[in-house]
């Protein structure tokens, strides 16, 4: 059975007349006769007496016509439905980012792009745990965009030709530790300390947090060892303010520590990481929606650098 052949009763039962219904339904009048028979043959039954002009409908399909109303109705409903909701979706922008990012730059982020960008339905995934997952979701086109903290003397391992980058700002990754009872560091790196110190941070190359490099050019000759892990920057303060390990945070997310005494620097200010927040997008992937974001994105940077 159709959809067609209902609608195709539903008209004839209505005009009474198989060549002014067949013009409505722009089908040859054979044409629509022949799918009025096959309706009748799915349902079993007679549904149109063809003995009189006009023609009437026969018992079964005055028993029918009510039916077949409420499954086209609920055809057209559900359609409509599932378009719109294709609709919303395909209209969404999708990021993926650290956990961090996710908090306390994204948010203000998109509202400060509201004069400039059209959409208003945003996707952020945080699931993703090393950089290569990252990277391998934005190829794979599972996201429009990835964020994220980039050191900007190592950049990103993946940056490619099939990658286009804009940086959105700048963020400043503070070593911090829990202090002892006299407000010092519990660690205190220039001091070089004997034995591994606790580090809340993945230290391999698939880290998402830049770190890693900048611990092996400056510490050298410490040991660190890994005993938590999160892309998501509150956890790793509270982790830190009880004191489970040292870790670089961003200073956006810990200044009212550091003032309050509840975190310290485990450092000097000079071996603070200045690290870019960059996005990035894959440009084998055209999607118009993407594109469209993409350039009211350029624009915004075109205007920022003409601005004295």
């Amino acid at each position: 059975m159709e959809i067609k052949w209902l609608i195709d009763f539903l008209v004839l039962s209505s005009d009474r007349n198989f060549r002014v219904a067949a013009q409505q339904r722009n089908v040859s009048q054979p044409a629509f006769s022949r799918r009025i028979k096959a309706l009748e043959a799915w349902i079993g039954a007679s549904l149109i007496d063809r003995s009189g002009q006009p023609s009437q409908l026969t018992e079964a399909g005055k028993l029918f016509l009510p039916i077949a109303q409420e499954i086209v109705d609920l055809a057209e409903t559900g359609k409509e439905q599932i378009l719109r909701q294709v609709l919303e979706e395909n209209q969404k922008i999708h990021f993926s980012t650290l956990g961090t990012l996710s908090h306390i730059f994204i948010p203000a982020w998109l509202k400060s792009l509201q004069p400039f960008i059209e959409t208003t339905r945003f996707v952020v995934k945080t699931e993703y745990g090393t950089i290569t997952d990252f990277i391998t979701a934005l190829e794979e086109n599972c996201v429009d965009f990835f964020i994220s903290y980039i050191d900007p003397k190592t950049g990103l391992l993946s940056d490619a030709p099939i990658f286009a980058s804009l940086k959105l700002g700048e963020e400043t990754l503070v070593p911090v530790a829990s202090p002892n009872s006299d407000g010092t560091s519990r660690w205190w790196l220039p001091d070089r300390p004997q034995g591994p110190i606790p580090c809340l941070h993945t230290l391999s190359d698939g880290s998402p947090w830049p770190i890693k490099n900048h611990m092996e050019k400056t510490y050298s000759d410490l040991s660190f060892k890994s005993v938590y892990d999160s892309s998501i920057g509150t956890t790793l303060k509270e982790m830190a303010i009880e004191g489970f390990g040292l870790a670089w945070l961003p200073h956006t997310l810990v200044k009212d520590d550091l003032a309050s005494g509840q975190l310290v620097r485990a450092a000097e200010p000079a071996d603070d990481i200045i690290v870019d927040i960059k996005i990035y997008r894959c440009l084998s992937y055209k999607e118009p929606r993407v594109e469209k974001f993409w350039q009211a994105l350029l624009k915004i940077e075109t205007a920022s650098s003409a601005t004295p």
